[in-house]
């Protein structure tokens, strides 16, 4: 199984970029890793990362020898072609499905229920989400 990283080794960019100290598949996987723990946003990814054991982390499991600086982040990030991002991303995501179960199928189904719009003990409206699992592909 290839690491992490090497999914986003061919990210296109909008522009030529060396790659000096951080290169942008090292940002993409920054934010990912740093989603996956729940971070909302690029600030607080940024400061997760910048964190001296998150830097160890880093820099042992993903070689990432420098965190960017929080601006820097932002233009790595803008550089990133959103297809590109996106096959990437589907690429990284298939090589985690076992062969076995890469013919199958998932049918989500979203509802809200509408009665808890009125509700002011509710932050939001009640969404509830199911999924089926089907054999074939579409």
């Amino acid at each position: 199984m290839n690491k992490l990283i090497e999914y986003f080794e061919e990210l296109e960019t909008t522009k030529e970029y060396k790659g000096y100290f951080c290169s942008v598949a090292d940002a993409i996987t920054i934010i990912i890793l740093g989603s996956i723990c729940g971070l909302k946003n690029v600030s607080q990814i940024h400061q997760w990362a910048a964190n001296e054991k998150i830097k160890e982390f880093l820099k042992e499991k993903f070689q990432i020898k420098e965190v960017p600086c929080y601006y820097w982040l932002l233009c790595l990030l803008k550089l990133v072609k959103p297809d590109s991002l996106n096959k990437c991303f589907i690429r990284w995501v298939e090589s985690l499905i076992p062969n076995k179960q890469k013919n199958f199928t998932v049918a989500l189904d979203g509802k809200t229920i509408r009665s808890t719009t009125k509700k002011d003990s509710y932050k939001s409206p009640l969404h509830i989400v199911s999924a089926k699992r089907g054999e074939g592909t579409i």
